[in-house]
């Protein structure tokens, strides 16, 4: 297909990339994925969040400096009702910069909150002169989670809960992420569920949100008229009438700290909190990057109800890391005490006995359980202490407290 060119200017016009999705469905993990396959490309990226604390800027694993020319966080509301006059600014500067040759580009990756509408984004492109002349929408892209798109999809009732459809309705592409994780019948459900939606997108399946990046930008695949026939409208209507689809219901706590945070206790409350589907079934995300004690790496964590994709990356770049945290759900609001409480309770605390320290460390069950020991190390592999104990043994005490280990002679 013949790449578009803009009218009357003599220079082609700049790819946009919208990634789209509902919350967990795998944006970042795309995002990042294009910046490191992508060659040769200089792309500009905007971020968008709707949470009290931004994380997503740090999940996006290397920044303005080795793979995007330029990253854009909007985080005062969705791009999709609150904050579009951001995004068209945000827009306008890249145009200034490029015609003013201080910004080379090939083309812009834009990622979109999990709870956004695409179609007002879609709309922004064509209210300034100066941006429809200079970019056009490539592709937009939505991840589609297929252990979970079912139950998103049947929860769907009226506009308050149809982002996901909008975000279905108004895409190009649909990636249909995570089919590692469910049969076939499961997949042939979903597909048929989106087709319902969208009859002509294209369905790629795919895991990690990998797919060669000739089939996601640079092939003019949105068209909006197309779009629209689908949805039984047209441009006027479009551009005039359309009221945005989000999802009122979803609310957010976020939190920022010091202080490093000791990590059994912290997967202790995960478990509490998304231990079982019942207790998950309200928790669409938690995705945070934490400082944990015992470690000098960024410890990135992100999940999708029960599911956790967790691990230690990078080494934090400054001697006093800040922790942020972001819950994302349903009824998160009724619960921000709770759940800041119930964080703050996992930082750690200054231990209480020191390097030769004689105590009881708990092996078993009962009082029977207990064996007298000496503290060898503290903060061994992010556990409190490492205790060797008397029968020449080695064993670990997670959490400072009674529960596991205890001062020698102490029944």
């Amino acid at each position: 297909m013949a790449k578009r060119h803009c009218m009357g200017m003599g220079e082609p016009k700049l790819p946009v990339l919208i990634l789209t999705g509902y919350l967990g469905a795998g944006k970042t993990t795309l995002l990042n994925y294009i910046l490191h396959e992508q060659i040769g490309k200089r792309l500009a990226v905007i971020e968008n969040e709707i949470g009290e604390v931004s994380v997503d800027d740090a999940l996006v694993e290397q920044k303005t400096e080795d793979l995007a020319e330029e990253l854009v966080v909007l985080d005062n509301g969705c791009v999709c009702c609150t904050i579009r006059g951001d995004l068209l600014k945000a827009l306008q500067g890249f145009v200034e910069k490029v015609r003013g040759g201080g910004l080379k580009l090939d083309g812009i990756l834009m990622e979109l909150t999990g709870a956004a509408d695409p179609a007002p984004v879609v709309q922004t492109f064509m209210l300034d002169d100066s941006v429809r002349a200079t970019f056009y929408i490539d592709n937009v892209i939505t991840l589609v989670d297929a252990k979970h798109a079912i139950q998103k999809l049947d929860e769907t009732k009226g506009d308050n809960q149809s982002a996901v459809c909008a975000q279905i309705a108004f895409s190009s592409t649909v990636l249909l992420n995570k089919v590692d994780l469910v049969d076939q019948q499961t997949v042939d459900m979903v597909e048929k569920r989106v087709k319902q939606l969208n009859g002509s997108v294209e369905i790629i399946r795919c895991e990690q949100a990998r797919v060669p990046l000739d089939k996601l930008f640079n092939v003019c695949a949105f068209d909006l008229a197309r779009v629209l026939e689908e949805q039984y409208m047209d441009e006027e209507e479009f551009n005039n009438f359309y009221q945005p689809k989000m999802d009122n219901t979803i609310s957010n706590v976020g939190l920022k700290f010091t202080g490093a945070l000791n990590m059994f206790q912290f997967q202790m409350l995960l478990n509490d909190l998304i231990g079982d589907e019942e207790s998950a079934k309200n928790f669409m995300r938690i995705k945070g990057v934490l400082h944990i004690q015992g470690s000098q790496q960024m410890f990135v964590m992100q999940c999708v109800h029960m599911l956790r994709n967790q691990s230690f990356s990078k080494p934090w770049a400054t001697d006093a890391p800040e922790s942020r945290l972001i819950f994302i759900g349903r009824g998160m609001a009724q619960r921000r005490k709770e759940l800041m409480e119930a964080v703050m309770a996992c930082v750690a605390k200054p231990l209480r006995f020191e390097v030769g320290a004689k105590v009881q460390a708990k092996v078993g069950c009962g009082e029977d359980g207990w064996l007298g020991g000496t503290i060898i190390k503290q903060w061994d592999e992010c556990r409190a202490y490492r205790v060797g104990t008397d029968d020449g043994g080695e064993v670990w005490a997670p959490i400072d407290s009674d529960d596991f280990v205890r001062p020698a002679g102490k029944n």
